[in-house]
């Protein structure tokens, strides 16, 4: 007679879950994680996966590094004068800290599925921007269309810069002098 695992609590299981599925996608794109794969890794049956989510794009938001504590969130406990300076220096600590779990999930977004599960954590983000660049002493025409763009921009270059891993000494340095002067002038008089 074969002995029933140990009952692990819902919260436990859950964190079990996401962190098997982040070391994955340290070898893997998000296309290849399967839901037994996961399991295997945390140590737990199919079973308690399906409990916590409905399958694998549920769980694509919650695998983005800052999702317990958002960027936007710590930007705008701060005061508005330091607002760009710490949108930037957070963003590139999330990308260098987490530069290859962000390029799995971002490669995964081209499913519909996990897209439409991750626009709701680019709410907040597409927000700050937009209300920035309305701001702005030239603001855009469209400035949800412009923060559309800032994002992809953004996007694009720190997986560029972070992407693989590479978070070499002077790297942050350099992204965040490069967003600061994009940010100096979109925000020039």
């Amino acid at each position: 007679m074969s002995q029933r695992a140990p009952r692990v609590a819902a919260d436990e299981a859950r964190h079990r879950i996401l962190a098997a599925a982040r070391d994955l996608l340290l070898d893997r794109p998000f296309a290849a994680l399967t839901v037994g794969d996961v399991m295997a890794r945390a140590g737990l049956t199919r079973t308690v996966f399906y409990r916590h989510f409905d399958g694998l794009p549920q769980i694509a938001p919650e695998l983005v590094p800052d999702s317990d504590d958002p960027l936007v969130d710590r930007v705008l406990r701060g005061s508005p004068g330091d607002l760009i300076e710490a949108m930037i220096t957070g963003l590139v600590g999330l990308y260098a800290d987490n530069g290859r779990w962000l390029r799995a999930i971002d490669a995964a977004a081209a499913d519909p599925d996990i897209a439409a599960a991750l626009e709701g954590a680019l709410v907040g983000p597409r927000r700050l921007l937009e209300t920035l660049v309305a701001d702005a002493p030239d603001p855009p025409p469209n400035p949800r269309e412009f923060a559309l763009l800032l994002m992809a921009t953004h996007r694009a270059y720190l997986l560029d810069k972070f992407g693989s891993g590479n978070d070499t000494p002077g790297n942050r340095q350099e992204a965040i002098a490069a967003l600061a002067a994009l940010w100096r002038r979109l925000l020039a008089k």
